[in-house]
Parts: C-alpha cells; sequence; structure tokens
C-alpha cells in the first residue's frame, strides 16, 4: 500500500522483495484506498503522488529491471512519471471507478485507472488532463 507510513521504506522493500521472494510471480504497489479506517487516519496516511514519485520509480523499475512482474494499482496516469506507465493497471472495479471533471479533457482516459468513487475529493495537485 502506498502511504505516508510505506514510502520512505520503498527502496528497501523492493531489494528485500527481490532477494527474499524471487518466487513470487506478481509484485503490486497499490495506492490508497479511502475505506474503512483511512478517512479517519488520512493525515497521518495520504502522501500526494507527485511527492512519492521518485521513491515509487526506483522501486519499480528496480523490481522490472530484475526481471520481476511489477504493476500500479489504484493511480492515475497524469500524477506518474511517464516512464511507469508501462506498469499502471486499471485496476479499479468498474462500480467504484470515476473520473475527475479534469479527465474529461485527457486523450489517456481509457488507458488511465481513475479514482475510487470514495476517494474522488482528495487527489494528487498534479492532476491534469494528458493532451
Amino acid at each position: 500500500m502506498l502511504h505516508k507510513q510505506t514510502i520512505p521504506r520503498l527502496r528497501q522493500l523492493s531489494r528485500f522483495i527481490y532477494k527474499n521472494l524471487p518466487f513470487a510471480e506478481h509484485v503490486t504497489f497499490m495506492g490508497l484506498e479511502h475505506q474503512g479506517y483511512t478517512p479517519h487516519n488520512i493525515q497521518k496516511l495520504w502522501i500526494d503522488p507527485l511527492d512519492y514519485s521518485t521513491a515509487l520509480t526506483d522501486a519499480v523499475t528496480y523490481l522490472g529491471d530484475m526481471g520481476m512482474n511489477v504493476s500500479i494499482y489504484n493511480s492515475q496516469l497524469c500524477v506518474l512519471p511517464r516512464e511507469l506507465w508501462r506498469y499502471a493497471r486499471k485496476s479499479i472495479s468498474d462500480w467504484k471507478n470515476v473520473y475527475h471533471d479534469e479527465c474529461g479533457k485527457c486523450v489517456v482516459k481509457e488507458e488511465c485507472g481513475g479514482f475510487f468513487a470514495s476517494g474522488i475529493q482528495q487527489h494528487s495537485r498534479g492532476l491534469s488532463a494528458v493532451y
């Protein structure tokens, strides 16, 4: 899960996974869903994806370069570095998936993961349509 408490250790986690779990078939980095206790702890958990893009890029590309099957779930393309787009998946169930008004103008909307309906209000400051 990608949140404020896990981001500082993403690099170490990716190295641990490669070294100790080489048999793992798929490694997924999952964006935060605003359900359960998350809304009550949002100040402890929320971090703008722009602020963790370097750590995420390092962790994902390391595992990818090592030949592991890696994906990013629950994220929007416009807030990911382009080098990570190939790892991003449309992972949110159709009945939970929504798009911000800004997404209506976006040329990659069909490939983008969108938002959880529960978390549309909390989004990155980098949200913007891709032209």
